[in-house]
């Protein structure tokens, strides 16, 4: 079961670290995110959320990844190509 719990942990520091990337790389700091009812989130609040891995930190982290499938799997396209 450990080996199980390190792979996920290293599984989920790698998504951790790439959203951190992606957000560093493409988000300017004039923007602010606001997720549900929550207060709007400047870049610096958005990484320390995701840095932290609390609840919020953890839906960034969901939002990018269900980006990303859906792009390589061409539902992204798809769905643009209806509009």
């Amino acid at each position: 079961m450990t080996e199980g719990k390190n792979i996920k942990e290293n599984y989920d520091e790698q998504w951790r670290k790439l959203v951190i990337e992606r957000i560093n790389a493409g988000m300017s700091s004039n923007l602010k995110l606001s997720i549900g009812m929550s207060k709007s989130l400047t870049k610096d609040e958005i990484l320390m959320h995701v840095q932290q891995g609390d609840e919020i930190g953890l839906q960034i982290i969901n939002i990018h990844r269900n980006f990303l499938k859906a792009q390589a799997s061409g539902q992204l396209i798809n769905a643009l190509n209806t509009v």
